[in-house]
């Protein structure tokens, strides 16, 4: 029996330290629901973990404490030294939003924490791997940024003056019989006018079909927007019969109106305007020649005036007001005069941002920052950018997009909200090795173009992009940018500036179509398997100038095309 004493011995020892291992271990340390946040703008920010046990742990573990040390240092905090914060030993098993209770946290601070745990036994976990979060702007006064931009000229609603109109039954806001309705009226122009140009303005709920002295020159079927129509060649001197067919479409009564707006330019003469009003006339019904100057109006009655452009339920009216708008580049070079120990970026690019220094896209954020309801929030975005600085001169260039900031859908015009052109809000700190800081902030003294290559930017209407505007070298060092203009101070959005408290949108897979058709000459159907939310990637070659149509859908048609009727 002695000799089997030792292996005995051996294997109580084995056992004892599997039961010391089989306690619980803090893992996935959360600040703020973040894992190792950047810009952390609440001072009291709340701490989480989850727990872990090894495999073949008893069951029914539970944590019965925790302590948390917080410092401002990596070396203190492996030290145990929380300078920032030390709970002490605290008998909760709460593991979730456990408030911070130190000291009073203050813009750019880093903080570094860890986490230990005990059982309902008492047996005491092994730290955490440390985590570490840092603070934001907390004060308004903390941004020495300003806003920069390039503002548009003001959008003007060209159909002021114009009055939804409809035949007088009912209530037509609210429920007109569904059906056509006729509308005319006759318009008298001076014997002697010189007609240089003529714009006819038209939208109806739902369909219409217009006319000029008998002449179709337009139809349209969508409300949200007006069909353009050059008239010019069908006005003339004199009696002038402007009419049209309206249908209230649907199985049962619902809204219906008429809106135009007639613009005439005269070569001496100011220009006359000729809206949808009560002066229009209107009919159940239309007897041939009814869209002539000269028609029989026996049983027209007044058509009833609903309200101006703009009211419900069909709300603002798309003229092409709001054209296109192409991105904004913006850049600055800036000096690095001493030996960086940490630089920080504070940025907030609405609609939407890229940013760059030295040539090189900081982070792998898309689509950022975050949608708020800009006129009360607007989030920043933090970067840590310390190893993309360069001693001596460097260059910090952005490019901004619309987003939903300046939101006009143009090709399918719907309720969406614009807050106004893009803007740009940074702010870099540099601190140095010798404990001075600086600075670099958005200003006018930065440069702008438009000239780039992304012509025309919207989530709904998609991006016209033109290769030959590229623009090499833009957000580098000695760039030649004598060509751009001074970015311009603008407004503040309004809403009070916060930091992005959600992780950011990035490219988290590569899809490889499943198949490739060409249902017609030179159209081709990709095939990814599945909906997604993300860029095509395409390798293409060709002449200057080709353009390139790339379109999405859900579905494809019987003939193996896109199916974009729901878009």
């Amino acid at each position: 029996m002695k000799r089997w004493l030792p292996l005995l011995l051996v294997g109580s020892v084995s056992f004892a330290v599997s039961a010391a291992a089989w306690g619980l271990q803090p893992v996935n340390l959360r600040c703020e629901y973040l894992a190792n946040p950047l810009g952390i703008d609440r001072q009291e920010p709340r701490l989480s973990w989850t727990l872990e046990a090894p495999p073949g742990a008893p069951r029914g573990l539970r944590q019965r404490a925790y302590r948390i040390v917080v410092a401002s240092s990596p070396d203190k905090l492996a030290a145990e030294v929380g300078d920032l914060w030390d709970s002490g030993r605290v008998a909760e098993d709460s593991s979730i939003h456990v408030p911070y209770g130190g000291q009073a946290l203050v813009s750019h601070q880093e903080c570094f924490w860890k986490v230990r745990v005990w059982d309902q036994d008492g047996l005491v976990s092994p730290w955490s791997i440390p985590a570490r979060w840092t603070m934001g702007l907390l004060a308004p006064s903390d941004w020495r940024a300003q806003w920069i931009g390039l503002d548009g000229p003001p959008v003007t609603n060209v159909m002021a003056g114009a009055q939804w109109i409809w035949h007088a039954e009912g209530d037509p806001a609210v429920a007109a019989p569904v059906g056509t309705r006729y509308f005319r009226r006759t318009l008298t122009l001076p014997a002697d006018a010189v007609i240089k140009h003529a714009r006819w303005l038209v939208a109806a709920d739902n369909e219409f079909v217009a006319y000029v002295n008998g002449q179709q020159v337009g139809s349209g079927n969508n409300f949200r927007v007006v069909t353009d129509m050059d008239v010019t060649a069908w006005l003339r001197p004199g009696p002038n019969g402007l009419a049209v067919s309206a249908k209230n479409a649907g199985a049962s009564p619902n809204p219906a109106g008429l809106l135009g707006l007639l613009r005439i330019e005269f070569a001496q003469d100011q220009p006359q305007l000729v809206a949808t009003d009560a002066a229009w006339k209107s009919s159940t019904r239309a007897e041939a020649g009814w869209e002539q100057p000269a028609g029989d109006e026996t049983g027209w009655l007044a058509a009833e005036a609903l309200g101006p452009a703009g009211r419900a339920p069909w709300g603002e009216v798309g003229a092409g007001e709001q054209p296109p708008l192409p991105a904004r580049w913006l850049r600055r070079e800036f000096v690095v005069e001493r030996p960086v120990r940490r630089a920080t970026a504070y940025v907030s690019g609405l609609g939407l941002f890229e940013l760059y220094l030295n040539g090189r896209k900081v982070g792998d954020h898309v689509l950022s920052p975050g949608l708020t309801e800009y006129s009360k929030r607007v989030f920043y975005v933090t970067f840590e950018v310390t190893h993309q600085l360069q001693p001596g001169r460097n260059a910090v260039g952005v490019v901004l997009g619309n987003g939903r900031f300046y939101a006009p859908r143009l090709k399918a015009p719907t309720d969406t909200r614009t807050f106004g052109f893009p803007k740009l809000l940074f702010q870099m700190r540099v601190e140095y090795d010798d404990g001075t800081t600086t600075d670099v902030v958005s200003d006018e003294t930065w440069r702008l173009t438009t000239d780039g290559p992304i012509r025309a930017n919207n989530e709904y209407d998609g991006e016209e992009y033109d290769a030959r505007l590229e623009l090499p070298g833009w957000s580098e060092v000695g760039y030649h940018d004598a060509a751009w203009q001074a970015a311009q101070r603008v407004a503040a959005p309004g809403g009070r500036m916060a930091a992005q408290p959600l992780e950011p949108i990035r490219v988290v897979n590569t899809l490889k179509p499943i198949a490739i058709a060409q249902p017609k000459p030179g159209v081709y159907v990709f095939d990814l398997g599945q909906n997604l939310v993300g860029w095509c990637r395409l390798r293409l070659s060709g002449p200057r100038g080709t353009v390139v149509s790339l379109r999405h859908a859900e579905m494809l048609r019987a003939d193996g095309t896109l199916y974009l009727d729901n878009l």
